[in-house]
């Protein structure tokens, strides 16, 4: 066997492992905030909980059953995370921070407990592909806690019963109920997100495509520049999140890259999350430009120039190649692929 027959089993093999290791389930979303009480203060010690509901994305569902453990960074120091089952646990700091890393999109319930203050708890949707907006939760003292008598419109309760049913997993029925609140309020066109995240979860991605499109629409008609707003920034991504369950790459980057058009991401998981997408549909040059992105906007990352180093190798850059390999062998000396990639290193120097 020749040496570029045995480097190119070598790529085959890595990139085979890296694609396993990129569906196991736990994805890269993460999300964050702050805990206080009325007064603005600081509670240390809450315990936050993210449950992922039933029947979320694929990838959140094949979560279920792991239990990991992995690390969270606040304020540059590092907090115990668990993940076991469908639970991720932190506690907020001595500043009322809290964040967690490490889930795939799909509806979460988020709890937060401490001895002396009443539960607290709110339905989120989350996506692993864009930033998630901060989530300062306030908690009361049980006698602070107040629930003045107020009467709901029909239209209001059917958007409850509709998001209980969702989070109930009983989507067909939350659907129904979304679809009348829309058609007895015609102005209320964000249901739509919520009737694009139950088709989602039926895998009616062409649904769920056309109900997240609708919403954009409503958005034009409001704001005709859409630059800088992060909600049809969002919802761009989950457009492209639908294609990409449809395999359709090239709809995918197309959506994706309408996503970052409007709201260019500062979160490096977010570029390098984009490049995976672009790299699998065969966008090998945008997916580098967004693989480089990512390693500026966190240099020290060591995974970025791997994924990097594969790219130009698959593009037939091996001098560049090489150089991000090396960086990556250079941050992180002892990672388990390190001696695989020494070992290409040489052989792609070894090439006449």
């Amino acid at each position: 066997m020749n040496k570029l027959s045995r480097i190119s089993i070598i790529i085959i093999l890595l990139l085979l492992f890296q694609g396993l290791s990129a569906q196991d389930g736990r994805g890269y979303g993460r999300v964050g905030g702050t805990v206080k009480d009325k007064m603005g203060n600081a509670i240390p010690g809450v315990k936050i909980s993210l449950e992922i509901l039933t029947g979320v994305s694929s990838g959140a569902r094949k979560m279920l059953g792991d239990s990991v453990a992995s690390s969270v960074e606040t304020e540059g120091k590092t907090t115990e995370k668990i993940a076991e089952g469908y639970r991720l646990e932190v506690v907020s700091d001595k500043k009322g921070q809290w964040g967690v890393i490490g889930f795939a999109s799909g509806q979460f319930l988020l709890t937060a407990e401490k001895e002396g203050y009443a539960p607290f708890e709110h339905h989120l949707t989350l996506s692993q592909m864009r930033g998630n907006p901060l989530i300062h939760i306030v908690m009361v003292k049980p006698e602070e806690k107040k629930t003045p008598e107020k009467t709901e419109s029909p239209a209001v309760a059917g958007l409850k019963i509709g998001n209980t049913l969702y989070s109930e997993g009983k989507y067909e029925e939350a659907i129904a109920y979304f679809q009348e609140c829309m058609s007895k309020n015609p102005g209320q066109f964000e249901i739509g997100i919520n009737l694009g995240n139950c088709f989602m979860a039926l895998k009616k991605y062409d649904e769920a495509i056309k109900a997240y499109l609708n919403v954009i629409e409503g958005y034009k008609k409001e704001k005709p520049e859409l630059k800088g707003f992060e909600k049809a920034a969002t919802i761009y991504a989950s457009i492209g999140e639908a294609y990409s369950s449809l395999e359709n790459f090239e709809q995918a980057t197309e959506y994706y890259k309408k996503s970052m058009e409007i709201l260019p991401p500062t979160d490096a998981a977010v570029a390098y999350n984009t490049a995976e997408i672009l790299f699998a549909g065969g966008k090998t040059d945008e997916a580098i430009e967004y693989y480089s992105l990512a390693s500026k906007l966190k240099p020290g990352m060591a995974i970025y120039y791997s994924k990097l180093g594969y790219a130009y190798l698959n593009k037939g850059d091996v001098p560049a190649a090489i150089s991000n390999f090396e960086t990556f062998v250079r941050l992180a000396p002892n990672d388990p692929q390190t001696p695989v990639i020494n070992d290409l290193i040489k052989q792609l120097k070894e090439r006449p």
